[in-house]
């Protein structure tokens, strides 16, 4: 639980403290009520003295709704509505009158909240008396001072929820003046119109009796039973906790409370001791509503609008000067954030969100009839391949489209994979903490030559191992990241400096867990991110090195028509435009001869750079590539962290098929001709990283290379001089490495040449395919079609990668064994580092 610092505690104490003088000299003091509503008053001597219409205004709002609307327009330029943030007409979840309401319920509430209701006139001096003391003594623990009208006055006239003397004194002024102009059940109705009851069994909000009836317990208000009723009326103060959709715990608590709220009821006499008793016996579980039962309950939309409504209320919070991050600290974030949504919903907001219609129709209904998604039963739960996409534009930080996931329905499951679900990044983190950072602090250049070689973890014996097993030599920097090995990463990231990696990852919106240290180079960072957010990253690159922050609303307007925010955030310069550049030429050949060549081969019309990932056992997939407009990202896996083992290939398949669909919806955001602009300028370059390990290894070479041709001359001299025949061994002053299975491993890891073939394909292997296997396909198989054959796959490892074009293991890990994505190391070897033992698990 969160502990009050010092300070905070000695500032509430004087508050309260006050609070209690205040209202006892409501009580006690010379002339009484009267002296003390002066000097109350004389505390909120700006707060006008509000009319009736004044607070009706406010307690209208109640039946106010609020719109979201597309970035798209129709035919008379008008926007096209996505939804509202409430059912219309009758269903819109209020009551009117006392008369609409179990008679169960409003003796809950009264028992409750409120015993002396009908007899006081707004406050009850006494009660806030005992919980102001309580709150700084135990003389009185657990008291609540705040009548059902100070209550409606929180929730409905008084927009913030700050904590100082001026406002709990205008919520006392408020309350008195609320009571002088409408009577005890009107004052009954708002109030229970207005409360939140938490998520119902649709994960819908509840807002007021009515929604909670049905939400709960699929039931009209007005039939509510007693302990259905005594239920719901002791979930006011902490609908959360008390959710029973939450879980075990959350029913336990709730019905806890529940028998609290009915020994209330009997001790007021609202019901019998036989009727207490065997509300007692109450079945809470069955009694729950069953998801089902709500169909199209939110919009045509729904996952739009449950983003909107979060979005929006942040923005909310924020314009009230609420700082989410303070709120986070202290445990009141999820409360704070409820309020808010309930503005959202209540007040009449038109909210302007950045989807583009025709785009976010495509590519949902492409992933839910134009993508294969096998199914899969893991310790008795059977789960269904899931993916999720954004699609961002670069220049703006503009969610323009997301797919949740595949075939989901909002009323049975609304885990968003595009938007809330975190998940291990693989190896798409090393353009973000590794390349583009090295580029830019000058560590690295495109052309800088690194040693692949075995080395050790920091703190320990270990050594890290690439998937295949091999260590290449000397490669460049291009190389590494085409390919997507993982031990020269390492090094740049261990270089660079840790902290000044991750200092670039806290820029771009994705902050590293303290608990991160240089495996994190590799993916094996301690908590996930979100699709939406690490396609933000990616977008930097193509905007010259400037992040934008991904946002779903434009701007909100009131009910008045005036516009009270618009997005104006400013780009923030991450990486120097010729970094970024730079970077991105590296990730164009990932796509056109590396981990991600069939994207290349499938889209070839179009720029893209990009890069893949993958985490242990295929339980994360990753393509996140973009073009000079847009950025997509797909994540491919299962809802709850299961291995992909007959679709591997899933978030490379459905990138194409996504971005074929939205550039056929969209084509103002695709345009073939747009190029990547060069920023002019140059990057320092460096000839190689750890320089003295590279001299090293050539010597050691050199040294080697004379003495198998000092063996090679000695066996000639010994075949002139007559000895015994012996079968020539053909020369070769640098052998290839040996092949690892059919066709030789195809990721530019041949024995020598230019980047360590001995004497072959554009990328150096013997024999060469196109990325240096022997008999190649063009991802280095040798009987390979486009995404590897049967020697490899993109990342060329060393077990057979089946044939070409299908689903098979084309991504970086080509091993079946527990690999972090490319030539990571075991998933053994990871867990056992002392910096960093959790390489995902949020699904």
């Amino acid at each position: 639980m969160y502990k009050l610092s010092r300070g905070k505690r000695i500032a509430r104490y004087t508050f309260y403290t006050f609070i209690t003088l205040l209202v006892a000299i409501l009580v006690l003091g010379v002339g009484g009520i009267g002296v003390g509503t002066g000097m109350v008053t004389a505390i909120v001597k700006d707060e006008q003295v509000r009319e009736a219409d004044d607070f009706q205004k406010k307690l209208d709002g109640l039946f106010q709704n609020s719109y979201a609307y597309f970035q798209n327009t129709d035919k008379d330029g008008n926007p096209i509505l996505i939804g509202s943030f409430r059912l219309e007409g009758n269903n819109r979840n209020l009551i009117e009158s006392t008369q609409d309401v179990s008679p169960h319920l409003v003796n809950a509430f009264i028992s409750t909240e409120d015993r002396d209701f009908y007899e006081h006139n707004g406050i009850v001096p006494r009660s806030i008396i005992r919980a102001s003391l309580s709150q700084v003594s135990d003389i009185f623990p657990n008291s609540g001072g705040s009548t059902i009208t100070q209550q409606l006055v929180k929730n409905v006239i008084l927009n913030n929820r700050e904590q100082s003397i001026e406002r709990k004194a205008k919520e006392i002024i408020l309350s008195l003046r609320l009571e002088s102009l409408y009577k005890k059940d009107e004052i009954l109705v708002h109030y229970m119109n207005s409360v939140y009851f938490g998520s119902g069994a649709n994960n819908k909000n509840l807002y007021g009796v009515q929604a909670a009836a049905k939400g709960l317990f699929n039931v009209e208000v007005k039939d509510l039973s007693i302990p259905q009723a005594a239920y719901i009326a002791g979930m006011v103060q902490r609908p959360i906790d008390y959710n029973p959709f939450e879980g075990e715990k959350q029913q336990k608590l709730g019905l806890e409370r529940m028998k609290l709220v009915l020994n209330e009821m009997l001790e007021n006499k609202k019901i019998t001791q036989a009727e207490h008793d065997e509300a007692l016996q109450f079945d809470l579980k069955s009694a729950l509503a069953k998801p089902e039962a709500f169909k199209n309950s939110y919009s045509e939309y729904p996952f739009i609008m449950h983003q909107l409504e979060a979005e929006a209320a942040e923005i909310l919070m924020e314009k009230d000067g609420l700082n989410i991050a303070t709120l986070s600290k202290e445990g009141k974030y999820g409360v704070t954030l409820q309020e808010y949504k309930k503005k959202v919903m209540t007040g009449g907001y038109h909210i302007y969100a950045t989807i583009d219609q025709k785009m976010y129709e495509a590519v949902n209904r492409e992933a839910t009839k134009g993508i294969q998604f096998h199914k899969k039963t893991h310790k008795g739960v059977e789960g269904q391949e899931q993916i999720g996409a954004t699609i961002i534009e670069n220049k703006t930080g503009a969610i323009l489209a997301f797919v949740s996931g595949s075939n989901k329905d909002f009323n049975e499951n609304q885990k968003d994979h595009a938007l809330n679900a975190t998940n291990q990044p693989g190896s798409t983190i090393k353009p973000l903490l590794v390349y583009g950072p090295g580029m830019d602090q000058g560590i690295i250049s495109s052309g800088t030559n690194i040693l692949d070689e075995p080395i050790k973890k920091s703190g320990t014996s270990e050594f890290y191992k690439n998937a295949n097993g091999r260590y290449s030599g000397i490669m460049s920097v291009t190389t590494a990241l085409k390919h997507s090995i993982n031990i020269p990463a390492i090094k740049i990231f261990n270089a660079l400096g840790h902290e000044t990696g991750f200092d670039y990852m806290r820029k771009l919106g994705i902050p590293p867990h303290p608990n991160d240290g240089e495996s994190a180079s590799i993916g094996g960072v301690t908590n996930g991110f979100t699709v939406a957010k690490m396609t933000a990253a990616f977008a930097t690159f193509p905007n010259n090195g400037s992040y934008n922050k991904p946002h779903l609303i434009s701007k909100i307007v009131d009910q008045d028509g005036e516009e009270i925010w618009n997005y104006n955030e400013k780009p923030v310069q991450i990486y120097s435009p010729q970094a970024s550049y730079a970077t991105t030429q590296i990730m164009r050949q990932v796509v056109t001869g590396g981990t991600a060549s069939r994207i290349g081969a499938s889209l070839s019309g179009y720029p893209i750079a990009g890069k893949t990932g993958t985490t242990n056992e295929y339980r994360d997939v990753w393509f996140i590539g973009y073009t000079p407009q847009i950025s997509l990202g797909v994540w491919g896996g299962y809802d709850y962290n299961h291995k992909l083992t007959l679709n591997k290939n899933i978030a490379k398949t459905a990138w194409i098929n996504i971005f074929k669909a939205a550039a056929t919806a969209s084509p103002n955001y695709f345009d073939k001709n747009a190029s990547f602009t060069n920023p002019g300028g140059s990057l320092k370059y460096v000839s190689c990283l750890d320089c003295e390990s590279i001299t090293k290894y050539k010597e050691k070479k050199k040294k080697e290379e004379e003495e198998e041709k000092k063996k090679e001359e000695e066996k000639e001299n010994e075949e002139e001089n007559g000895d015994s025949p012996v079968t020539p061994t053909p020369t070769n002053p640098r052998p290839p490495t040996p092949p690892g299975g059919p066709g030789g491993p195809g990721d530019d890891l041949g024995g020598g040449g230019d980047d360590g073939g001995s004497s072959g394909g554009d990328d150096g292997s013997s024999g060469g395919g196109d990325d240096g296997s022997s008999g190649g396909g063009s991802d280095g198989g040798s009987g390979g079609g486009n995404d590897g054959g049967s020697g490899g796959g993109d990342d060329g490892g060393n077990t057979p990668g089946g044939p070409g074009n299908g689903d098979t293991a084309d991504s970086e890990t080509l091993s079946e064994q527990d690999t972090v994505e490319g030539s990571d190391s075991s998933t053994e070897e990871l867990e056992n580092s002392s910096s960093h033992k959790a390489l995902r698990r949020f699904a």
